[in-house]
């Protein structure tokens, strides 16, 4: 048994700063021509950004959409990445800039009036409220502002320091740590019920 365990082969995990390197390659080479470069970048970054830009939208097709846009966006500009830093805070950059010029040029829909026929809800809505109700994420949607709720999102549901989620969001680590701050301070105060 102890030989057949030593003959399997375990896949190591790259140290960050190998990691680093490897991506740093991997845009060298995808500025180089290389398609299946820039593809590997796609493979390993596009359900982080997809998974912001939904927190974002809160719409499945704009956040493919704007996902494809963020990736365009940055094959084009690869030239102007700094591989000395993360690729994957640039990567959000970019998504968060797609995302507010996508709503800035959405065109304003106007509010129907919630005339339902019925006082009670059907199943289907039931269920969707009670999922919202136990979901922290859209709790924290509801009640915060969409700033407070963005740097919140950057700085622990995908896990990035004080600073990257402030030159993610173009403001100060000081900013950063007030909206924070102020957003823990209101999630408390709202709290959901048990």
């Amino acid at each position: 048994m102890i030989a057949a365990l030593s003959s399997v082969q375990t896949e190591e995990i790259p140290a960050p700063e190998q990691a680093a390197a490897d991506e740093a390659t991997l845009v060298r080479a995808a500025l180089d021509a290389n398609p299946r470069a820039f593809e590997e970048i796609v493979r390993r970054h596009s359900r982080r950004i997809y998974n912001f830009l939904h927190q974002f939208t809160r719409h499945h097709h704009d956040a493919e959409d704007l996902t494809q846009q963020t990736f365009l966006k940055a094959y084009q500009n690869l030239h102007r990445f700094d591989c000395e830093r993360p690729l994957i805070n640039w990567l959000f950059t970019i998504a968060r800039r797609t995302a507010l010029n996508h709503f800035r040029a959405a065109k304003k829909w106007e509010e129907v009036p919630d005339d339902t026929p019925s006082e009670s809800l059907s199943p289907a809505n039931q269920s969707e409220t009670s999922d919202a109700a136990e979901n922290l994420w859209a709790h924290a949607r509801r009640i915060l502002s969409q700033r407070e709720f963005e740097v919140l999102w950057l700085r622990f549901a995908e896990e990035l320091s004080i600073e990257e989620t402030a030159r993610i969001a173009g403001l100060t680590a000081t900013h950063v740590k007030v909206l924070v701050y102020r957003a823990r301070q209101q999630l408390m105060k709202g709290a959901m019920p048990s």
